[in-house]
């Protein structure tokens, strides 16, 4: 009786699926987000230690001089100041260094030795491509990770609808065969592991990229693996 019960049991982890599912996945994103937000922070923090705050204080000295005022009003006047002021370029140097700090994060470590960030480190996965289940270059892991950042273009782009057109969220995506066909391709970007026998997303499928229980014998993400090791 006991070996049939060993037998039955190997079978069925023999049957487990070798892919990670949704709430795996969706578990291990979370803790990225929480580092890549704790990185940010950092990031932003230095970067206004170190020549923002001084850009701010500038800005504000020259536009009270001009203007009387230290309000940014959507006056042409005001506009026109703001974008030609080096304060505006700083900023939006600033904000894509922030953005960017996410990008190598998960760049980086998707195509190191892990194979994985540290949250799927953690979560006991590896990211492989397709053919050969070895690890993704650099320019790979950038692409699969600037394709997987497309589903919050939408969330922003309903959210500027919303506040223009003063609509609540149901009407907001029905407002028009294009914002209905968003929604649509919205919910299949994110969605589509569901379905999909190896539980891949849509930019997993256009990267030709898949996810996989295990880990990598590197102890560091730096560690050098010898070609065709296997995890």
């Amino acid at each position: 009786m006991a070996m049939n019960i060993n037998k039955i049991f190997a079978r069925k982890t023999a049957e487990e699926s070798p892919f990670p599912g949704s709430f795996k996945r969706s578990s291990a994103s979370m803790m990225d987000m929480v580092i890549v937000l704790v990185l940010r922070s950092v990031v932003a923090q230095l970067l206004g230690s170190l020549f923002m705050n001084q850009i701010i204080q500038d800005f504000l000295t020259e536009f009270h001089d001009k203007f009387g005022t230290e309000t940014v009003k959507s006056t042409p006047e005001h506009i026109d100041f703001v974008i030609h002021h080096k304060f505006f370029y700083a900023v939006l140097i600033c904000y894509a260094i922030v953005i960017f700090v996410g990008a190598l994060y998960y760049s980086l470590l998707n195509s190191s030795a892990w194979q994985a960030t540290i949250g799927k480190r953690l979560s006991n996965m590896v990211i492989v491509k397709n053919s050969g289940n070895s690890r993704p270059s650099f320019g790979l892991a950038l692409e699969h990770y600037f394709l997987s950042t497309l589903p919050f273009l939408y969330i922003f782009y309903i959210v500027i609808y919303q506040n223009a057109h003063k609509t609540n969220f149901f009407d907001t995506i029905t407002a028009s065969p294009a914002n209905v066909f968003f929604g649509i391709l919205f919910i299949g970007w994110v969605q589509i592991h569901l379905i999909t026998k190896r539980k891949v997303t849509a930019y997993d499928l256009i990267c030709n990229t898949t996810f996989k229980k295990g880990r990598t014998a590197a102890k560091f993400p730096w560690s050098r693996v010898e070609e065709g090791e296997e995890f």
